[in-house]
């Protein structure tokens, strides 16, 4: 067998090379990629952060796969620069000292990899990538390449993205991608028996990612500046015992019976998961043909609060829903506190640390949101990824005003949604006052989404120009023009059409 696919030096992971490198950068360029040209490449981790200066931005084809990814390049580039140790003021300045450099050190980056060489193979190891090696004996059936690829149907599940069969063998770029989104993302349910400490089932928990949608700070010109960016100042650390440790920083294997809380940022970013993993490589070592996915913890994962996710006082963080806009939760990302919510939410933590950057990169930073709108079950309607304009110099601390007047603005977008809501269910209701009110919303969702799709660039145009006024009013009545044409074709549909439309456009007049 030829030596293992290892992530840290084999190409997996595509990215965007800048198109305004100098000279001096496209040299540097050749010398680490030398087929390298502006456009889409895969690059190992090793080499991901050696270029990182270089390349623009990740361009993953699935939102749970950078989702994870994310979170742990987040956490490598603590390690690689001394982030992930200090305490308020000194952390600041490391920060800062890291920007002046411009790029990661060559010499962190590559003492960092050798060090833990080993275990960023994939197979053909005894500490494999994210993976458990006591499955081979503790799970004795193996599955599909299916069921490690989280985009097909395998087993009893239905075909929601993928038509490729269970059976197709998965290449090793594809596998190390879908070994992340088992990490963070396993559904809740029945998966393949695994017997350990005692303990004989099938019955998983779900992964702590799973159902949520996960906001990243995102300068789209610089992979470098999204990095440094993305590390949580250590306010947001948790102070749990224990070593804080990556999977692959350690030997010792986790306890499925009892999971430790994370005791620090490293462990908070890459070692909560509810699930345990092994593909089974085939022989030549490019592809996996099989793979075994089980129960990762017998209990609910201890209590955290991830810094990527937008946290509430009751329930849990805001969940993935596809058909809602990101910029609908804006003032939810750069407020410390949203007003109005009939529960409490809280941004993201990784925000608080981003209000201390310098102004010329604050003025360049956006978000970068990666949802799948799924159950915590086996049930997934669809997953979305969506960037916003540079908004993160409107965060509260930098700039109270603006902060409040996106948040203004967002209420007023869905002061304006909730009239067009209220006009068409007058109108469903006038002309079908005998059908179930849960048929309803199959026919004002896909219109009060087509209003938000079509409200979502005029908002961000006046949050660059607040001198400009919205005028979602007359978007909300195209849209109900729109939705209700097919209905007004008697005199009594035509009648209640109109009176619903005139709540619309007189939204306070009672009819």
């Amino acid at each position: 067998m030829p030596s293992p696919f290892t992530v840290a030096e084999d190409p997996w992971i595509p990215v965007r090379i800048r198109t305004d490198l100098t000279a001096d950068e496209h040299a540097e360029l050749q010398r680490l990629l030398p087929e390298a040209e502006a456009g889409r490449h895969l690059v190992g981790l090793r080499t991901l952060f050696s270029a990182a200066h270089l390349i623009a931005d990740l361009d993953l084809d699935y939102p749970p796969v950078e989702s994870v990814l994310r979170r742990m390049l987040a956490a490598g580039t603590a390690r690689v620069t001394g982030l992930d140790t200090g305490t308020a003021d000194g952390w600041l300045d490391t920060r800062d000292d890291v920007l002046t450099a411009g790029r990661f050190s060559s010499q962190a980056v590559n003492a960092y990899f050798d060090e833990h060489a080993p275990r960023f193979a994939l197979y053909d190891t005894p500490r494999p990538f994210l993976q458990d090696p006591r499955l081979s004996e503790e799970c004795t059936g193996v599955a599909p390449p299916g069921r490690l690829a989280m985009n097909r149907a395998s087993g009893n599940n239905p075909v929601w993205a993928d038509h490729t069969p269970e059976t197709a063998p998965l290449t090793m770029p594809d596998a190390a991608g879908w070994l992340l989104a088992w990490h963070g993302y396993g559904p809740a349910g029945m998966g393949a028996v695994r017997t350990h400490g005692g303990r004989s089932t099938k019955s998983c928990k779900a992964g702590p990612y799973r159902c949520l949608i996960s906001c990243f700070p995102h300068d789209p010109t610089s992979l470098f500046t999204t990095l440094i960016a993305s590390v949580p100042a250590p306010a947001a650390w948790p102070t749990n015992p224990g070593n804080d440790h990556a999977p692959w920083e350690t030997d010792t294997l986790p306890d499925p019976l009892h999971p430790p809380a994370p005791a620090g940022l490293i462990s908070l970013l890459t070692s909560r998961t509810a699930h345990a993993t092994l593909p089974t490589p085939r022989r030549d070592g490019h592809q996996v043909t099989g793979c075994r996915v089980v129960w990762g913890t017998a209990t609910d994962l201890p209590t955290a609060i991830d810094p990527y996710v937008v946290d509430r006082d009751k329930g849990s963080p805001l969940r993935a829903d596809c058909t809602r806009a990101v910029f609908r939760d804006l003032d939810a990302l750069l407020l410390k506190h949203r007003p109005g919510s009939k529960i409490a939410v809280r941004r993201p933590t990784v925000f608080g640390s981003i209000a201390d950057l310098p102004p010329h990169i604050l003025t360049i930073l956006g978000i970068r949101a990666l949802g799948w709108h799924q159950d915590k079950q086996d049930k997934n309607f669809g997953w979305y990824a969506a960037t916003t304009p540079p908004v993160c110099h409107y965060l509260e601390e930098r700039d109270p005003d603006g902060a409040a007047a996106l948040a203004t603005l967002r209420a007023h977008t869905e002061a304006t949604a909730s009239d067009l809501y209220k006009a068409l269910a007058t109108a469903w209701y006038a002309l079908n006052p005998r059908r179930k009110e849960d048929e309803r919303a199959a026919f004002t969702t896909p219109a009060i989404t087509r209003f938000y799709a079509l409200a979502e660039p005029e908002f961000w145009k006046i949050a660059e120009n607040p001198a400009q006024r919205p005028t979602y009013k007359r978007t909300a009545i195209s849209v109900f023009d729109t939705a209700t044409a097919t209905m007004a074709t008697t005199v009594r549909t035509m009648d209640a059409v109109a009176k619903a439309r005139a709540k619309l456009t007189n939204p306070s007049k009672r009819r």
